[in-house]
């Protein structure tokens, strides 16, 4: 697709201090040397933890991590070459490689866990509060505490020899099979030859017929492989259902609740509480509808440009803009953020075979992060630029935690990244003179917040009840499509026409095949920034150190405890139903506007 050219086109990151090349002989080094000291710590301490004090059992800890670390690096460095190529042969052949070595490394190594959790009460008083395990006090404290998950050691070898061929086999078809989906459309008089994201980029175009073409040649597709991928479905959602039952968890939801150390009560509150609110998103696009003079809106209209609003930012000035922003919060945002420009540590080109949308990765403390872009020009991109480096910033902060506690929960995973895009949004609007380009912001805005929150809100209740009826029986595409849709009826109400094509969505979301349950860390996380945000404007500059000791505890203490910090109770409803207030006051200021 022929596009105006952003500035990004040659913006592309340098992973030389991983590694020099697909073809580097380190990386076989790498997994050859992790086999062998996982060796040696199964020889070192399979069935002797019960004698370690706790310098010793801190020890082993230091280890795993030893062992650990070179495997984040490997890993990383071949996912972010896949990311940028994923229809290379040697890349696709050397994860593979290294996902059948790190599967064998764990095979090693899961006695560990399951010895320590196996331990008496008398057993395990030795190590409790010792001052030596302080750095992974939480980490053994939530072990310990769900230890009755857990399976024995050869059945958690065999789930992992299984995954191979199994739930990550499908994963990857999936992820295949959807990159290789391109899309002849015509626009402009001329058949161009387009990615998913490409046409999906469309929804943003000003003419309706193009949205409406575009998101229909879309989901086709989707439809037209509804056999394989209806069948990855079901086998995927079957696996995990026999896990759930095989470790006695609750519902299928709760692995990733106690994953993420939060309650199913708790997660229950924020789906209800956000269903509750799903007037606003009614109430919203009835009021766009009106601002784009449609007598009849549908679901491919709802990212419509408004008349007269487009402004297009050439990635240079998304840049300026962006940093502004984080330095007008606070000087050490804008310095972790402007290294990750100056150290080429992004990658921003739209390319055919590169991975789509965005994200941030982070392998361990040592090493600071790498951000992809697919950048457009459009002011969603230059939001996403700011959500993703606050996901840099947020691992940069945590940078002095121990490798096991590094990686943030997936709900807190979420708070610096809307964090900076609301401090860019709040930055563009000061600045903007222009009422109808403010009036775009506003209502791009309220689209991310309702795509981020209501909609994974809505994801989440489908994967719901789409586990549910999986685990009864497997399902038709056409059952799965009847669950999509009456979801998508409970979030958008009477505000759009629901065409036909729109049924087909939940085939096109990765996250519900590759991590079940993972979409409701949005939602969680939106709304909880959204409660921090108002915190900052009401505190100004008391707030800040009390949220960099926040980002800083990575996940180093249970998500109750980091919220409690900057005064958050995560357990309780009408916390989140005070979150939501945000959003009325943004659709508020947009009523401004127009009146």
């Amino acid at each position: 697709m022929s596009a105006q050219a952003t500035g990004a086109e040659n913006v592309r990151w340098d992973l030389h201090e991983l590694f020099s090349g697909i073809a580097d002989p380190k990386i076989e080094t790498v997994l050859a040397d992790a086999k062998v000291k996982a060796e040696r710590f199964v020889e070192r301490y399979r069935g002797k933890l019960a004698e370690l004090s706790p310098e010793g059992l801190a020890e082993a800890y230091e280890t795993l991590e030893a062992i650990s670390g070179p495997l984040y690096h490997v890993g990383q460095y071949v996912n972010l070459l896949y990311a940028v190529d994923t229809a290379d042969d040697q890349i696709k052949a050397t994860l593979a490689n290294i996902q059948q070595s790190s599967s064998a490394i764990s095979n090693l190594l899961v006695f560990f866990t399951l010895e320590l959790g196996n331990l008496s009460d008398d057993q395990f008083s030795v190590f409790d509060g010792a001052p030596a395990l302080g750095d992974f006090a939480y980490k053994i404290e939530k072990m310990r505490k769900n230890s009755h998950y857990n399976l024995s050691e050869k059945e958690e070898q065999i789930i992992n020899l299984k995954d191979l061929n199994g739930a990550s086999a499908h994963q990857k078809l999936y992820g295949e099979l959807t990159s290789t989906f391109s899309f002849d459309f015509e626009l402009d008089g001329k058949v161009q030859t387009l990615n998913g994201d490409q046409l999906r980029a469309l929804r943003q175009h000003p003419d309706k017929d193009v949205r409406q073409r575009a998101m229909k040649m879309f989901f086709a597709k989707y439809e037209e492989n509804s056999l394989v991928i209806n069948h990855l479905y079901n086998s995927l959602v079957k696996d995990h259902g026999i896990e759930v039952e095989l470790r006695g968890f609750n519902n299928p939801i709760s692995t990733m609740n106690t994953h993420n150390d939060l309650s199913d009560e708790a997660i229950q509150a924020l789906n209800d509480v956000t269903t509750e609110s799903y007037a606003l998103v009614n109430g919203y696009y009835k009021l766009k509808s009106k601002m784009l003079g449609l007598k009849e809106m549908t679901l491919a209209d709802i990212y419509a440009p408004l008349p007269d609003a487009s402004k297009f930012y050439p990635y240079d000035e998304a840049k300026k803009l962006v940093l502004e922003g984080f330095q007008g919060f606070d000087d050490d945002f804008y310095a972790m953020a402007k290294s990750m420009f100056d150290e080429n540590r992004i990658d921003a080109p739209v390319e055919p075979k590169k991975r789509g949308g965005a994200f941030c990765s982070s392998s361990t403390p040592d090493l600071k992060p790498y951000v992809l872009l697919n950048y457009t020009g459009k002011v969603r991109d230059v939001s996403t630029m700011a959500h993703e480096l606050g996901h840099a910033i947020h691992a940069m902060l945590s940078s002095d935690q121990k490798l096991m506690n590094y990686h943030s929960i997936l709900p807190l995973a979420e708070t610096a990244s809307i964090f900076s895009e609301m401090v860019l949004t709040d930055s563009l609007l000061k600045q903007e003179t222009d009422v109808e380009v403010k009036k775009s912001m506003l209502t791009g805005k309220l689209e991310d917040i309702f795509a981020s929150s209501h909609r994974q809100n809505m994801f989440s209740s489908f994967e719901i009840a789409s586990h549910a009826a999986i685990n009864k029986q497997l399902q038709s595409p056409q059952d799965l499509c009847e669950l999509y849709t009456t979801e998508l009826k409970k979030m958008f109400g009477d505000s759009v026409t629901f065409t036909p094509e729109y049924a087909w969505e939940w085939s096109s979301i990765p996250h519900i095949f590759n991590v079940p349950f993972y979409v409701y860390a949005y939602n969680f996380g939106n709304l909880l920034v959204f409660a921090l945000y108002q915190q900052y404007l009401e505190e100004g500059a008391a707030f800040k150190p009390k949220y960099k000791k926040f980002l800083s505890m990575g996940s180093s203490a249970s998500p109750a405890e980091i919220t409690a910090l900057v005064g958050a109770d995560i357990n309780h409803p009408d916390f989140w139903r005070k979150s939501l207030k945000y959003i009325e006051t943004l659709v508020d200021q947009l009523e401004a506007l127009i009146d």
